[in-house]
């Protein structure tokens, strides 16, 4: 009994921490698209880092919040930890720490651990933190992280060959579970089953390629007047976009750029880079299914993250009368990684439903105190029988971009014609670029102008 009166309060004060994961998510979606900037929130924040306390997690929200407020260097100081934290607490961690996390994962849920992020994140990491370096006019700077960006974009199809490699190896690992077939082989096919529906209105790819990090790297060779290395990172972004005038017209002005003997005698233009919306986020999906054990009949729960669509701001902007077109969208990005994790993801979570049923059963067979050790333990599982729905909150649903000639003006209007941002002192001899961020139509846009 003192086993149980020990044991039960701590796992529900575990499961008590899991459920808040939804409300951080919403925190940090209010904080982005108020426009909040206070100094005692990123001074929280800072002592959650400093606390060991999921900095991924934390990083990542905070970053995008001091970027939002245009405080460059807070964000890549939020950003420099996340992305050490994907180095020695994921890439390097160490076999003893990788096994307690799975046997962990089993019996609890991965929402218990510190986050760990998804590959899309760690490229956008880099993206960000090269455009943060760019406001504050360090093209140096910016230049080592949008190298890190196309790296990390270069070793995609690897590391995603290898996470399918893995889901067979976990899949073949699962036929050694009792009644394999039943507890198995069919509850898996009815879980991806309704996967395949929920996941019909996302379009994935199998190129695993994140056109916007390659695009803002074009971006920043060509401001940085590297325009052969510009063009040739264009031409990547221009294939995928084969049918649209604006990576056409785009892709005849870098290649003049870099053909040409003087560069600096021609035409100067203005790229407008438009960030709309909020990204595809993750919500809790719950499935209840039969197993078989010792020819018995059970049904037990758990829960699997599923991608849920998100708001949109406008469908486009206006840029001296040009309209931005569309070139990516990041739910899809999204939904492509989601989609090759998920075989893994099913397979765990039925594993983990199958050890604790298991477990449960024993319980029940043997317990002493006349059910109450078989309630608790029945409490325990379904409390701990959560979906990890962490995510990083800042994301776009849709990026477009427009490149117009540079006479010193620029006009910014929403596809509504409302008048969002001015300039008339751009410099007209020297090329531009204009990131404008809008998360929800009638709320603050920022905009972030960068001129070598």
């Amino acid at each position: 009994m003192r086993l149980i009166l020990f044991v039960l309060p701590a796992l529900l004060l575990i499961f008590s921490a899991c459920a808040n994961h939804a409300a951080d998510n919403q925190f940090y979606e209010k904080a982005l698209s108020d426009h909040f900037c206070s100094e005692s929130f990123f001074k929280a924040e800072q002592k959650r880092m400093d606390s060991n306390k999921d900095i991924i997690y934390t990083g990542l929200n905070a970053g995008a919040i001091a970027r939002n407020c245009q405080d460059f260097n807070t964000s890549n100081d939020f950003l420099d930890k996340a992305e050490e934290a994907y180095k020695y607490d994921v890439d390097l961690e160490g076999l003893g720490s990788k096994g307690a996390r799975l046997v962990g994962s089993a019996l609890v849920n991965e929402a218990v651990f510190d986050y760990q992020g998804t590959l899309y994140e760690r490229i956008m990491v880099n993206v960000y933190k090269g455009l943060n370096f760019m406001s504050l006019n360090d093209f140096e700077n910016a230049r080592v992280e949008f190298n890190r960006a196309l790296m990390r974009q270069d070793k995609a199809k690897e590391y995603f060959a290898s996470q399918i490699a893995a889901s067979r190896v976990e899949f073949e690992e699962a036929k050694k579970t009792q009644n394999f077939d039943e507890n198995m082989q069919q509850n898996y096919k009815n879980v991806l089953s309704q996967y395949d529906h929920l996941l019909k209105d996302f379009d994935t790819s199998k190129n695993f390629i994140n056109p916007y990090a390659t695009y803002t790297a074009a971006l920043f060779f060509f401001l940085d007047k590297d325009y052969t290395r510009a063009v040739d990172l264009l031409k990547e972004v221009a294939v995928i976009n084969s049918r649209s005038a604006e990576f056409k017209k785009e892709f005849r002005v870098f290649n003049q750029y870099a053909s040409s003997t003087n560069p600096q005698r021609l035409q100067k233009y203005i790229f407008v880079v438009y960030e709309s919306g909020f990204g595809a986020g993750l919500d809790e999906l719950s499935f209840t299914l039969p197993f078989i054990f010792d020819d018995n009949l059970i049904t037990s729960s758990f829960a699997l993250p599923t991608l849920k669509k998100r708001e949109n701001s406008f469908s486009y902007l206006l840029a001296n009368e040009t309209k931005t077109s569309q070139f990516v969208s990041f739910d899809d990005v999204i939904a492509t990684e989601f989609k090759t994790e998920l075989a893994s993801k099913i397979t765990k979570a039925i594993s983990s439903t199958i050890l604790k049923t298991t477990l449960n059963a024993a319980v029940a067979k043997n317990d002493p105190t006349g059910g109450l050790l078989s309630m608790a333990s029945s409490i325990v599982t379904a409390s701990t029988s959560r979906a990890d729905v962490r995510f990083w909150n800042a994301l776009p649903k849709f990026a477009s971009v427009a490149m117009i000639e540079n006479n010193g003006e620029l006009v910014i209007k929403s596809d509504d014609g409302r008048i969002l941002y001015t300039n008339n002192e751009i410099n007209k001899d020297e090329n531009a670029m204009l990131v404008i961020r809008s998360y929800l139509r009638y709320l603050p846009n920022a905009f972030y102008l960068i001129q070598p």
